[in-house]
């Protein structure tokens, strides 16, 4: 897939994570077509799609994806996008490539704390 000149790779377990929340979104349309849109899944799932292929593709070097030292000296080339206070999507990428690769999406059970 192709975003902003830019071609996006998924580890599996981002494709699970996302699959899940997708599937919990239209859980929550089905039980309630008039208020789903306030659903919590359904909003998180909007934001990680818009992150995934528009605002990380758009520049993946902003400097609002750096991590600094948050999980190490040896782990500084791994970028995370905030999404809301809770949730992170973890991601690499390679300038001369032109190539993503979102790696990680930390959920309720893994808050921020832990990663």
């Amino acid at each position: 897939m192709e975003c902003h000149g830019w071609t996006l790779l998924f580890h599996e377990g981002v494709v699970e994570q996302l699959r899940k929340l997708h599937a919990a979104a239209q859980r929550a349309e089905r039980n309630d077509p008039r208020g789903f849109a306030g659903n919590a899944n359904v909003k998180l799932f909007r934001a990680l799609s818009q992150l995934i292929m528009d605002g990380v593709p758009s520049d993946p070097a902003r400097d609002e994806f750096r991590q600094g030292n948050t999980l190490g000296p040896a782990y500084r080339h791994w970028r995370r996008a905030k999404i809301g206070r809770r949730f992170r999507l973890f991601f690499r990428y390679d300038s001369k490539a032109k190539v993503i690769v979102y790696a990680w999406v930390n959920d309720e059970q893994i808050g921020r704390a832990h990663v």
